[in-house]
């Protein structure tokens, strides 16, 4: 955090940002960014298909509801790890474990 001059006080948003930064949890809620952006990031077709279950140390667990789009996507699961990394600005995700739904 830039600190200012003592005569000027502190922005802020600079002081939340670096408070935040110590708390343990504030990893956990930046990474909620994730279910926000997920039908913008894995479009509305595989949206309709397939949601995060939770991420967890890295691993990110996708239910997904039937075997065919569990099949599609085994082969994405590499572009979607990048594109979700890409979107929350960081290496947030580094695998995706699929899961098929209950009742599928």
């Amino acid at each position: 955090m830039h600190r200012p001059p003592p005569d000027r006080p502190s922005r802020l948003g600079d002081v939340l940002r670096a408070a935040l930064g110590r708390v343990p949890e504030a990893q956990r809620l930046a990474d909620h960014a994730l279910w926000t952006h997920w039908d913008a990031v894995v479009g509305p077709t595989l949206a309709r298909h397939a949601r995060p279950e939770r991420l967890r140390r890295g691993v990110l667990v996708v239910a997904v509801d039937s075997p065919e789009w569990m099949q599609e996507l085994q082969f994405l699961k590499r572009d979607l790890r990048e594109r979700l990394n890409a979107r929350l600005g960081r290496s947030a995700v580094r695998d995706v474990f699929l899961v098929l739904e209950s009742g599928a």
